[in-house]
């Protein structure tokens, strides 16, 4: 069954509240793009990752860029852990 576009922006909103509030927490500096499901966090003054959600099909977080850095995956895996305490319903892959 499909989910309908209400439904997924509600989940969308939902879990970016909680992505956001996570990194906040933890001293990160997160900006929402203008006109894009994208956000820029910034790890260092010059060091930032740009977090997109991919809507359906696909339908998962997508981490920018790609790459094997220590501070990349400490955020995926935070981002991670943030989604995964979210109810049941509302988990979302990230990659």
């Amino acid at each position: 069954m499909r989910k309908s576009k209400a439904t997924e922006a509600l989940r969308v909103a939902t879990d970016v509240a909680a992505i956001r509030a996570a990194l906040h927490k933890r001293g990160y500096t997160i900006r929402k793009q203008p006109k894009q499901a994208a956000w820029a966090i910034s790890v260092t003054p010059n060091e930032c990752y740009l977090l997109t959600y991919q809507p359906a099909p696909i339908s998962a977080w997508v981490l920018h860029p790609q790459s094997n850095e220590p501070n990349r995956q400490t955020l995926l895996t935070l981002i991670q852990n943030t989604l995964a305490k979210q109810p049941k319903t509302t988990i979302s892959k990230v990659s």
